[in-house]
């Protein structure tokens, strides 16, 4: 996604952390309402040639869902929202598909991004036969994402203001070399993290509560590089794997049962020893992080 696309969003963003809750909180009018142009954007693509699918995916306010797409097809698009306050487009070739917003002028003056949300909707399902890069780029949205049983090589999720769960249900089919997390101001959940099937997993968390579930690992070895700024963080771990975590940071409280201090560092009984184990290290500024384990 060009530099101009990220701009956008980044504006957007900005505007939304800078203007404040009282400003979300203006309510559309009734004029407002019966004013509004609803659009719906439908596109749908069956597998052809293709050996690889790239998606870019911006979204800037609204509520979206990503989910696997019926059999036979490489993706399938669909998104409804007011063409007074914002405008959806794609474009798909050779391989690359591309979905962006763009605000229109008039938004701000007419209930902000809350007014924007509340009436705008985008789900896009991707196909389960081409393995995908994906690239994600969220707003000030409400999402679900379900990203089980999808061949993804890489994985790049930004998000803003956002209220999102993500879930892997199922193995990844393919191999992945990395999945990086980028969360603003935000409240994030992802369960079924080890389904990813990842060499190494990065979470970069602004502001917020992020819980991390690890369930799903296959990998003898896999590396978890956490960076927390405020809030809080918890990293739930199934009961089998071998844990060794690393802090830097001193303004930071752990809640680590079950593991073994030594300086910065905190180990689970011989996790050298175990089958499967996850080794994090984590960078924090300031708020509280626990470990904890699942179980079956």
């Amino acid at each position: 996604m060009g530099p101009r696309r990220s701009g956008r969003l980044g504006l957007v963003l900005a505007l939304l952390l800078l203007t404040g809750l009282a400003w979300l909180g203006t309510p559309l009018g009734a004029g407002d309402l019966e004013a509004q142009n609803r659009a719906t954007l439908q596109a749908t693509r069956d597998v052809g040639s293709e050996r690889e699918l790239r998606v870019d995916l911006q979204y800037a306010a609204g509520s979206f869902s990503l989910t696997p797409a019926a059999p036979g097809r490489l993706y399938q698009l669909r998104a409804h929202f007011d063409e007074e306050s914002q405008r959806v487009t794609h474009r798909y070739r050779d391989g690359h598909l591309e979905i962006e917003t763009e605000m229109e002028g008039s938004t701000r003056l007419r209930g902000g991004l809350r007014g924007v949300s509340e009436q705008s909707e985008l789900h896009l399902r991707l196909g389960d036969r081409v393995p995908t890069r994906l690239f994600l780029e969220l707003g000030a949205v409400q999402g679900e994402l379900e990203l089980g049983g999808i061949p993804l090589r890489h994985l790049e999720f930004t998000t803003g203001a956002s209220d999102t769960q993500l879930q892997i249900s199922r193995p990844n089919p393919v191999e992945m070399d990395r999945a990086v997390f980028t969360v603003g101001a935000a409240s994030f959940q992802a369960r079924g993290l080890g389904h990813l099937h990842a060499r190494e997993i990065k979470v970069d968390a602004g502001v917020g509560d992020v819980r991390l579930e690890l369930d799903g690992l296959r990998r003898d070895r896999t590396r978890l590089d956490l960076s927390l700024g405020l809030g809080n963080l918890e990293i739930a771990v199934p009961e089998e794997v071998g844990i060794r975590l690393v802090r830097n940071g001193f303004l930071v409280s752990m809640d680590a049962p079950g593991l073994v201090r030594s300086g910065n560092v905190w180990e689970s009984p011989r996790w050298e020893e175990a089958q499967r184990s996850v080794e994090i290290h984590l960078d924090a500024a300031l708020g509280s992080v626990s470990v904890e384990r699942l179980r079956p």
